[in-house]
């Protein structure tokens, strides 16, 4: 037994469990568990070809890990829903990081809601020890089901400190895919899956040492996640408080929740994102639903303890003061020696509708520039702006192109959409803390001719906001889809070498 950090807890249950394939992109909050998995690492495009890989390690035998944040999610969630009812193989576990309060993301989403969505188990650690166990415990139930797994965590998971004990699996048979899944219709799957999968599920969750309880009183709270530690530092020393931790949350163990509820006569549920489990309990509790929790942000032991200061009451009335860049004291502009900056000056100076992109380039957003109209998702800005009424620009980063901008050049090419693409070649991915990233040059090259679309290079050390400016009314002279490469070295890291062997966290 051992001190150790969430984050090292969770990357000793995945190689204790034998998983030999990890994969996944990069991005608050779990670029440091992927940085752990080196050893085992194979990168991805993005997130949809990510899971397809963890899938396909998995149907051939080898137990996998996909690692991705919380929006990544929702681009794997194509592969992910229908893995439940086409089975897996060996084993696999999605390991979603959660952002409460949107600190370095663009939503607050809750990854939980995909296990309700595509019917599979969804585990939400509370503590280092419990994010070990869980990560053991996920790998096993995947395989002995065949079904994806998904293991929730934060940011201050990772960081929360516990004592844990590495009891690695015995060597474990890890089986290629059932084949014989063919012989079912779609329908059938689902059918099958229902009669014989998500029974041994609900008896899983059911009786798991991984949902623990203590502590006695008229006052009851059924917590989950790190939102369970908070709730421990507010009821320390109080002998009227009973307190059910949640380690497995979809699906719930319907009935040890009734059978607690029974025995206390107010129940608090507390738990970081939407109210998922106060939703899906089949009685009055207080929570979020009810006013007594913050339905927004990271929530505090303050939280909890106001919240159980007003036990008595139904209800209460939410007050609270909508955020802004002044009030958090968002101070993240764009560096001051940034290479793309004179672009971004003779860019202020265009009168158009201007799609952004996750990156950098969505600081532009901010004062002094302003300069986003709209940005959404990682590689969204070309798709956007090639809806734009009057035709638009389109701001991205090399990754964010990669990603999935491509897909969206080709539609703008094939269905003659009038957008005016600058893609912007670091090969860094800055903001998440300068890991490399392949040049893009030659692949964007590559697509415009193919598909006739007007391309051009430059590099920033060639030009300046005058012949930035000069480039910017050209293309809006120009008709139908256009892209501009501007190839620059990132001021703050520095240019980085993509070499690397397969496995390597190293494109």
């Amino acid at each position: 037994m051992f001190k150790t950090d969430g984050l090292n807890a969770l990357t000793y249950g995945i190689f204790d469990a034998g998983v030999g394939v990890a994969t996944g992109v990069i991005g608050f909050p779990v670029t440091k568990i992927i940085e752990n998995l080196r050893p085992i690492w194979i990168p991805a495009a993005n997130e949809k070809v990510g899971i397809d890989l963890a899938l396909g390690a998995a149907a051939s035998g080898t137990r996998s890990v996909f690692v991705t944040k919380h929006v990544g999610l929702n681009v794997a969630s194509d592969s992910l829903i229908t893995a439940a009812t086409h089975g897996i193989g060996a084993g696999l576990v999605v390991i979603a990081g959660d952002d409460p309060g949107a600190k370095f993301s663009q939503n607050e989403q809750d990854s939980r809601y995909y296990g309700k969505i595509a019917e599979i188990p969804v585990m939400d650690p509370h503590s280092a020890r419990n994010a070990y166990d869980c990560a053991l415990e996920a790998f096993e139930l995947s395989a002995l089901l065949s079904v994806p797994i998904i293991v929730r965590i934060t940011g201050r998971l990772l960081n929360t400190q516990g004592i844990v004990e590495r009891v690695p699996s015995a060597r474990c048979v890890n089986k290629s895919i059932d084949k014989s899944i063919w012989n079912l219709t779609h329908l059938g799957r689902h059918q099958h899956f229902l009669r014989h999968t998500y029974p041994k599920m609900l008896q899983f969750a059911e009786t798991t040492d991984l949902n623990e309880q203590d502590g006695d009183g008229a006052i009851g709270i059924v917590s989950a996640g790190y939102a369970s530690t908070l709730v421990d530092d507010a009821i320390q020393g109080r002998d009227d408080v009973a307190h059910l931790r949640l380690g497995v949350v979809n699906p719930l163990c319907q009935r040890r929740i009734d059978s607690f509820l029974k025995k206390h006569n107010r129940v608090l549920v507390v738990e970081e994102g939407s109210p998922l489990i106060e939703e899906s309990v089949h009685a009055k509790v207080l929570g979020k639903l009810s006013g007594h929790v913050p339905r927004f942000g990271e929530l505090t032991s303050n939280d909890v303890t106001k919240a159980l200061t007003y036990i008595e009451a139904d209800y209460m009335t939410a007050r609270f003061d909508v955020e802004t860049l002044e009030t958090r004291r968002y101070t993240e502009d764009i560096c001051d020696d940034c290479p793309f900056l004179p672009f971004y000056r003779a860019l202020d100076q265009v009168d158009a509708m201007i799609a952004g992109d996750m990156g950098c380039v969505i600081r532009t957003a901010n004062p002094p520039f302003r300069l986003v109209d709209a940005a959404y998702s990682l590689g969204s800005a070309i798709g956007v702006a090639s809806g734009f009424e009057q035709g638009g620009l389109a701001i991205l980063g090399d990754y964010a192109f990669l990603h999935s901008g491509i897909a969206a050049l080709i539609s703008a090419a094939v269905f003659k959409r009038n957008v005016k693409a600058f893609v912007l070649e670091n090969r860094i991915s800055a903001i998440t803390g300068g890991q490399p990233t392949p040049e893009i040059s030659d692949l964007v090259g590559a697509v415009c001719r193919n598909y006739g679309i007007t391309y051009k290079l430059v590099d920033a050390t060639d030009m300046n906001e005058m012949s930035y400016a000069d480039l910017l009314q050209a293309a809006s002279d120009s008709t139908g889809t256009l892209v501009v490469v501007i190839r620059a070295a990132c001021s703050k890291y520095g240019p980085r070498q993509n070499s690397g062997a397969s496995g390597t966290s190293r494109f």
